[in-house]
Parts: structure tokens; sequence; C-alpha cells
């Protein structure tokens, strides 16, 4: 455990120092008082509005998951949500795990409305899976608009349209499978031979377990997807309106359309596994404006500025909440520590009806160990 640990350690220092290593270089060529300089229009007004269009949309997300767990037989209230949400951003934002390591402690907190954390990890699943398809959806937009209109070096044209053509596959594979009521999860894993190997084979029933709902959701309860889609529509655009507030802030106004194009590809930087992205958000700002020019290309380094501004608000509101919650360590730990369920299926007046059996370890462990009169009891 203490080996896992040093590593993980090792890990999150290795991609702190790389993160501040690629900012340095990039103020060492935009030094920071030219960033500043880019500030021509930061009005008290403007931060004011981008601080509320923000808000709004940890609201829209977090009503989006209400939606889900409600859709799933799970009614919680809506300020618990937005709460636990908001540590989950916080977690993510600051760990080197491509904005998904708040996710588990997501699920973990719900236990304290009295789902398990596989309930709860599944509703999580459902969530995110919409928000990357979407944002997959505008990222490959996004390339096609940058394509037609600007001239790339080759590399970076072909590592679009391989990514573009990726992620169309991986939205198409998914939804063509999950609409039909046939399991993704568990196809790749089974793709991947993983159940040949020993130690992993025992998880294929476990994710089988898991998946349910989630096809439930996407299969059963098309009304609800369609709604969640026009939830994180709507969210996009708040986004897309966030940074136009951003450019507005740097003295830059941009046709809708170009902050769409920025908009839609600024996202990926998020995708490298660096603590709050640093240096890769603040690198990939740099060069869609040089690209597309935008403005000045020190004006992405004050892009990048602002939204890690906003974003560790959002760190300081999830410390906050964390304190007042209590110990995350006893939490997650309660999580992983939930008895596991088995899914049986019956049939009553011709209906069939799902049960989830929750097994007691205790008494398995007694009784495997020679003692069933106790496991009787």
């Amino acid at each position: 455990m203490s080996v896992l640990k040093d590593k993980r350690v090792i890990t999150v220092v290795g991609s702190v120092l790389l993160g501040i290593v690629i900012i340095a270089i990039i103020l060492f060529k935009y030094p920071f008082g030219e960033v500043i300089s880019t500030f021509t229009n930061f009005t008290p007004v403007l931060v004011l509005a981008y601080l509320v269009v923000s808000g709004l949309i940890m609201l829209t997300l977090s009503f989006r998951w209400k939606v889900i767990l409600d859709t799933l037989g799970h009614k919680v209230p809506f300020h618990k949500l937005v709460g636990y949400r908001i540590i989950g951003y916080g977690i993510s934002y600051i760990t080197p795990s491509a904005k998904v390591g708040g996710e588990p402690v997501r699920a973990a907190l719900l236990k304290r409305q009295g789902l398990s954390f596989r309930e709860g990890l599944s509703s999580i699943m459902i969530d995110k899976i919409i928000e990357l398809s979407f944002s997959a959806l505008f990222f490959i937009c996004g390339v096609v608009f940058l394509v037609l209109d600007y001239a790339l070096p080759s590399r970076l044209f072909f590592l679009l349209i391989i990514l573009s053509g990726l992620f169309l596959y991986l939205v198409w594979w998914f939804y063509s499978r999950i609409m039909r009521g046939e399991t993704v999860f568990t196809k790749a894993f089974r793709f991947f031979r993983l159940h040949k190997l020993g130690f992993l084979a025992k998880y294929q029933a476990i994710i089988l377990n898991f998946e349910k709902p989630i096809i439930r959701f996407y299969k059963s309860q098309r009304k609800e997807f369609f709604i969640t889609a026009g939830i994180s529509l709507f969210s996009l655009v708040l986004s897309l309106v966030e940074y136009k507030l951003v450019l507005l802030m740097l003295g830059i106004k941009a046709p809708l359309g170009v902050v769409f194009l920025v908009f839609s590809l600024a996202g990926f930087a998020f995708l490298v596994p660096l603590p709050m992205a640093l240096g890769s958000f603040e690198a990939f700002q740099v060069s869609l404006f040089s690209i597309i020019k935008l403005g000045p290309a020190a004006a992405g380094v004050g892009v990048a500025m602002i939204t890690r501004s906003r974003d560790l608000l959002w760190v300081l509101g999830a410390l906050v909440l964390a304190f007042y919650l209590g110990s995350f360590k006893n939490i997650i730990s309660k999580a992983y520590k939930d008895k596991p369920v088995v899914s049986m299926g019956i049939i009553r007046n011709g209906r069939k009806h799902r049960l989830d059996v929750r097994i007691n370890r205790l008494a398995y462990n007694q009784s495997s160990h020679g003692n069933p009169r106790r496991y009787r009891k």
C-alpha cells in the first residue's frame, strides 16, 4: 500500500512540475506584463456577469444529474447534488485525471442519501457519458470549421482529423449498442480479453451488474434521455456565453462562430492528465489565438488566467463544503466497504420485477470458515 501511495505522490508531483515548466516557458515568451496589458476591458460588470453565468452552468449540470437520478428511482434533494457536484469538480480540477478524479467521490457522497456506491456511480457514469458525447460532437464541429476556414500545418491537420474520426466512431459505437440494450463496458472488457486474466476475470460480473441501470436508462427511458440531452445543449450554450464574456474582458469582440470554434477546441486541453491543466491550457489557447488570428497570442494566456481564477474559486468552494461534510477519507473508505448487490429477476402476476439482494460478508466469511450455526442464525 505504501508503494502505491508513493507512486501516486510521484505522479502528482511530477505532473505538477511538468505543468510549471510549460507555464514558465510560455511566460518567458509572453511576459506577465504583456499578458496583463491585454486586460483592456476588465470591468466589474463583466466579471459579475461571468461569475453568474458560471454559477448557472453549475446549477444546470446539477439539474441534469438530478433528472438522471430521479429516472433511476433515487430522490435526492437538488441542493445536495449541487454541493456534491462542486466537490467533485474541485477534486477533478486539482488531480491529474482528465477531469474524472472527482467522480468516485461524488458516488461516495451519494451514500449519505441512501444509495449504494454502485448505484451512485451508475448515475454519474450516465451523466458523464452524456457530457463527453456532446463535448466530442462540439470538438468535431470545431475541427470541421477550423479545417475549412484556416490553413493548418500538415501534422496538426492529420492529428485533428484522426482524433475527430476516433471520437465520432466511439460516440456512434456507444449509442448504436446502448440504444439496442446491448452492453458496452462488458463488451469492451471482453474485446480486450481482460476476462482471460485471472486477477481481472472476477470483475466481469461486477461490470455487467454495474452496467444494467445504464442500459435501462438509454433503452427504456428515451424521454428522459432527450431531456438530459436538451439540458446538455443548454449548458453548452451557457458555456459559449461564458467564453464570450472572457474575450470581452480582453477587449476582443469576436463573432459567435469564432467563439464557438475556439470554445469547442479549448476543452481538449483538459484531457491532458495534468492537475488544473497546468501549462496545457495556456499552450492550447496560445496556439488557437495564433492560428485563427483572434488577437495577440498573449491574450490566449489571459484567457487561461481568467478561466483558472474562476476554477480556483470552485476549488475553494469545494474545500469549504468538504470541511462542512467531514473527512473524505472516511466517506471513501465507507463507500468501498459497501456490501455487494446481486440482482434477481422475479415474475409476478405476469410482470417482471427486479430485486436487489445485499450479501452479508460477515455471515458468508463465518460460514466459509466452518461456523454454519452462526450463519444459519
